[in-house]
């Protein structure tokens, strides 16, 4: 039995088609998670240790857009390959995030020479250069094609009013627990509403260049896809 992570490939496929051309020098970075908050309510999964943090990664990776799915299909392995800790991850804890504004990996490469010379200098035996150079990956965005706000309320109400303060030009993505909306950034000049950053903040918890869960794929139970 395989870990399931694409629940819809026709939605997996609107997904990355929606999202930007990269440059020579970028690629979108994506890492698997065990949430601690899907699984500790099941009664199914009694024997289960809940995870320490509330996202225990689980697997990240980068990758160039025309190999974004392949990529994902990857993760999909035996149950019990991925471990949360020294337990298998189940099923149910599963969400794959991707950073939707690709990532600049030159200037993450200087970044990443600078961190391992920091390392090296405190002696860091134990350091891992892998997990150095990835950290700086996931810090350096590159080109911004949107702005990102995570809706965690599933109110309707409330993701049309954020809607009308951007006079439409987003593109809303249903998550498990709530919504994520990117605003175009090439046409916020086009939007009437001056202050629609701060009210549509006031309903989000993080904004900006957000990571978001993948549309087409498994989160906690969900199946996230565009709507709108």
């Amino acid at each position: 039995m395989n870990y399931k992570i694409i629940t819809d490939e026709d939605e997996l496929q609107r997904f990355v088609d929606w999202l930007p051309e990269t440059k020579e020098n970028e690629q979108y970075y994506m890492c698997l998670f065990a949430r601690k908050k899907y699984i500790k309510d099941l009664e199914h999964l009694p024997n289960i240790p809940h995870i320490r943090s509330d996202k225990a990664q689980l697997k990240r990776m980068t990758s160039t857009k025309d190999r974004i799915i392949d990529k994902i299909r990857q993760l999909e392995c035996p149950v019990g390959s991925f471990k949360a800790g020294e337990h298998p991850a189940p099923q149910e804890s599963l969400a794959l995030y991707i950073s939707t504004n690709p990532r600049d990996l030159w200037r993450a490469t200087v970044r990443t020479i600078g961190q391992l010379a920091k390392v090296l200098e405190g002696q860091g035996k134990n350091s891992n250069p892998h997990a150095e150079a990835m950290s700086e990956i996931q810090k350096c965005a590159g080109t911004r094609h949107h702005v990102a706000f995570d809706i965690d309320e599933k109110d309707e109400n409330i993701l049309d009013e954020c809607i009308g303060y951007v006079d439409g030009h987003c593109r809303v993505l249903e998550t498990r627990g709530g919504y994520h909306l990117f605003v175009d950034k090439s046409k916020i000049p086009e939007i009437k509403e001056k202050m629609w950053h701060q009210k549509i903040a006031k309903y989000s918890d993080q904004t900006g260049d957000l990571m978001s869960p993948v549309g087409g794929t498994f989160q906690g139970g969900h199946s996230v896809k565009f709507i709108r």
